[in-house]
């Protein structure tokens, strides 16, 4: 037994926009379709150019369907190609600038063998680094001297307290 038959309205609460599209999308698929009068005041004349067609509302449908399908399909493929085809094209340009410019650079210079030694900066850097380094062993090498010959004494025995226990009974 049917129990909404006679009833000409039906209320839906829903979150957002797409969610009542849905469900106006799954009603026409089931063959609930709006009353024409009801459209016209709830969408305010635009329900002029609603068909009252159930198969042409199905293909309508399925034709949206397969339209957004599409166009997610190409939206994700172009969210994934753009990034990939930037740097591709970055890197290409990167290497035809060393290519041409900086070997072409590095090959005009007078001296090649300067190029491969160490700056003043560095070296300085370098004889620091090295300070500190022998600092530090020296320091490990204090330490563990001070660890092995330091004499410990062993702690005095415990203090026999039986005779407290006795007067306490």
């Amino acid at each position: 037994r049917n129990v909404y038959k006679d009833y000409r309205f039906l209320e839906l609460a829903c979150d957002s926009q797409e969610e009542v599209d849905s469900w106006k999308a799954s009603l026409l698929r089931a063959g609930v379709y709006p009353d024409k009068s009801s459209t016209e005041t709830e969408e305010n004349g635009q329900a002029d150019n609603f068909s009252m067609d159930p198969q042409l509302e199905r293909q309508v449908e399925t034709i949206r369907n397969l339209v957004d399908s599409y166009m997610s399909i190409i939206n994700k493929c172009i969210r994934d190609l753009i990034p990939k085809t930037i740097m591709h094209l970055m890197i290409n340009n990167v290497k035809e600038f060393i290519n041409a410019e900086l070997l072409a650079h590095l090959y005009s210079s007078e001296d090649q063998n300067t190029l491969m030694e160490e700056s003043a900066e560095q070296a300085q850097r370098r004889d620091e680094t090295l300070r500190m380094y022998q600092a530090l062993q020296e320091a490990l090498a204090i330490i563990g001297d001070i660890s092995t010959s330091t004499v410990s004494t062993p702690a005095p025995p415990p203090v026999d307290d039986s005779w407290l226990q006795q007067a306490r009974r």
